[in-house]
């Protein structure tokens, strides 16, 4: 019986593991989202036209990326979302 439960604890584990990936992959993303967004409303006009639109491209497939759970793809979505708004992040300074 106790060895069931630690079974089954070990089974859970994983689980809550690849669960709390997720959960702190969805919150980094949707902190780079809010970031991102309010730095092109400042600064977008500081940026070329396709890199503004990249950067925009970037945010509309994270948040699609956000309504599922797929942890390796909303940190892949985030990732390409960094390096699209870099170019925004130099116009600013």
């Amino acid at each position: 019986d106790i060895e069931k439960m630690v079974k089954d604890a070990e089974a859970n584990a994983a689980e809550d593991k690849k669960r709390r990936e997720a959960v702190d992959a969805k919150n980094h993303a949707d902190a780079l989202v809010h970031s991102t967004e309010k730095a092109l409303a400042e600064h977008g006009s500081k940026v070329a036209d396709n890199e503004r639109r990249a950067i925009e491209d970037a945010v509309s497939d994270l948040k699609e990326a956000l309504k599922g759970n797929d942890a390796e793809s909303i940190k892949a979505k985030t990732n390409a979302l960094a390096q699209a708004s870099m170019k925004l992040g130099e116009a600013m300074y």
